[in-house]
């Protein structure tokens, strides 16, 4: 961040929100930064995937939100980067990143991914995505990741 990005974020939130801002960023710069995915755990039917990858769209896409965080839970609108990411899967079906992507970018501490499925899926197979946390401002961050573990 710099002082320009100070100064939207003096001239466009109140006095109050400006604290906020600027109270976030001080934890951040002392470490207190995680990495939150949304979802982090679900369970797409496999026969939806499927149906979707056998019709016009021939692919199931889903979009996880990434999101770096202060332990209480405040967005670190002052971080704007990369980290890197990756799939996994089990089962007989193909999982990869949207336009092969091997990183997320957040702008304002947000930012978000698409996993496309192909193949064919069945009850149990699990798609993983990991974000994996790296450094930032001088703090490790740790890995997180997104597991959809498929049903019936």
């Amino acid at each position: 961040m710099g002082l320009n990005k100070l100064k939207q974020t003096a001239l466009k939130h109140s006095l109050k929100g400006l604290y906020a801002y600027l109270e976030a960023m001080e934890k951040g710069l002392n470490g207190d930064m995680v990495l939150v995915l949304s979802p982090a755990t679900l369970g797409s039917s496999a026969a939806a995937v499927n149906t979707a990858i056998g019709g016009a769209a021939t692919m199931f896409t889903r979009t996880v939100t990434v999101s770096l965080k202060t332990a209480e839970d405040e967005i670190c609108t002052f971080l704007n980067g990369t980290f890197a990411a990756a799939v996994a899967k089990t089962g007989t079906g193909v999982i990869a990143i949207a336009d092969a992507a091997t990183v997320v970018t957040l702008v304002d501490g947000v930012g978000t991914i698409v996993i496309e499925y192909t193949g064919t899926w069945a009850s149990t197979d699990t798609a993983t995505l990991t974000i994996t946390g790296s450094t930032k401002l001088g703090y490790a961050v740790a890995d997180k990741t997104s597991v959809d573990t498929l049903i019936v």
